[in-house]
């Protein structure tokens, strides 16, 4: 097993985090922790990849960002940013509104990416339990951000 410490959670959370516009599947080495693209890595394959120790970095469902959000704006006190954020989740394309509204609350919007760091880096340690990449880090872990 890998030692969570040794894994670069930020390129794994980017992964997630991939659109998918460019057909690039990323995966997780299981032996190395490293982070690779077959067909983008010179010297890895797709037949390298099913024959090896490697996990696919499945992409975070956009309904799943999108609690994010809500949690980070209910957790926001009572003000003009809450309530416009709270209407960006109303609206049609609430991700670009979100994004929109923050500029606007220089504040808020350095607390939204802490927020949603911690948000992804509980996304991550259960991904990477649930493929056996590592041990529970403690049992019932939930991290910073507790989205059940």
């Amino acid at each position: 097993m890998l030692k969570l410490e040794d894994l670069d959670l930020e390129r794994i959370g980017w992964a997630m985090q991939d659109d998918g516009s460019m057909g690039a599947q990323f995966y997780l080495s299981l032996d190395t922790g490293d982070v690779v693209i077959p067909g983008f890595e010179e010297d890895l394959s797709m037949e390298d990849i099913e024959e090896g120790n490697y996990a696919p970095i499945e992409r975070i469902e956009s309904y799943e960002s999108y609690r994010h959000m809500e949690a980070f704006t209910v957790s926001l006190p009572e003000g003009p940013a809450r309530a416009a954020l709270e209407q960006t989740l109303i609206r049609s394309h609430p991700f670009r509104h979100f994004k929109d509204i923050l500029g606007s609350f220089p504040d808020e919007r350095e607390a939204w990416f802490a927020f949603k760091d911690a948000a992804m880096r509980t996304v991550i340690i259960r991904w990477l339990v649930g493929v056996e990449a590592i041990e529970d880090p403690e049992p019932g872990f939930s991290g910073e951000y507790d989205d059940e």
